[in-house]
């Protein structure tokens, strides 16, 4: 995980191109609302190189080119820069800058929600989440994502298979439990 100051992540995030009237009307042909995405995260866009489950900026990187992206800041329960998190709309493919955050829209994870009744909203894909307005949230990162909803209380899926398809992600393995007997320690 990076150490990367939080001003400077803002700082990066700030220093993006913001959205063109043609990227709007790209997003809103994918069915959502102009009005989603003005926040609560704010977007923009960019090229950037994926690589797994991390991005980088083309301007940090040594090859030209990138793939366009569209990015997000993402912003912890105080309203602080955590991480980016950039999106191909046409791959599909969604990674974070420096691995710290592991869903859009985690600021709300401890938020109150007496007015939400059932608990969480949980969306399957990043389309979904904007469509809803940015409420709830989207995991962009599984494999942190069961350690980070331990203590979110209840999960709203979006349908039965969505729900098993959680239940997946969220379901840990118990760490191996050795007995002392069974193992020589080194000396």
């Amino acid at each position: 995980m990076s150490t990367l100051p939080l001003a400077r992540i803002l700082g990066t995030f700030s220093a993006l191109p913001n959205l063109t009237p043609y990227h709007v009307e790209k997003l809103e042909c994918l069915g959502i609302p102009p009005d989603a995405l003005a926040g609560p995260t704010p977007l923009r866009r960019t090229h950037v190189h994926f690589g797994g489950d991390h991005f980088e900026f083309e301007h940090h990187h040594m090859r030209d080119g990138g793939t366009p992206a569209f990015v997000f800041l993402v912003l912890d329960r105080w309203g602080d820069a955590l991480d980016i998190v950039a999106w191909s709309e046409k791959t599909g493919m969604v990674a974070t800058w420096l691995g710290r955050a592991f869903a859009l829209g985690e600021g709300k994870l401890l938020a109150s929600r007496l007015d939400e009744p059932g608990g969480l909203l949980v969306w399957r894909s990043l389309v979904a989440w904007l469509k809803a307005r940015q409420d709830g949230i989207v995991i962009v990162r599984p494999d942190a994502a069961a350690l980070r909803l331990d203590c979110a209380g209840s999960l709203i899926a979006e349908d039965e298979a969505h729900g098993e398809e959680l239940d997946q992600i969220l379901t840990r393995p118990a760490p191996p439990i050795l007995i002392p007997s069974q193992f020589k320690r080194a000396s």
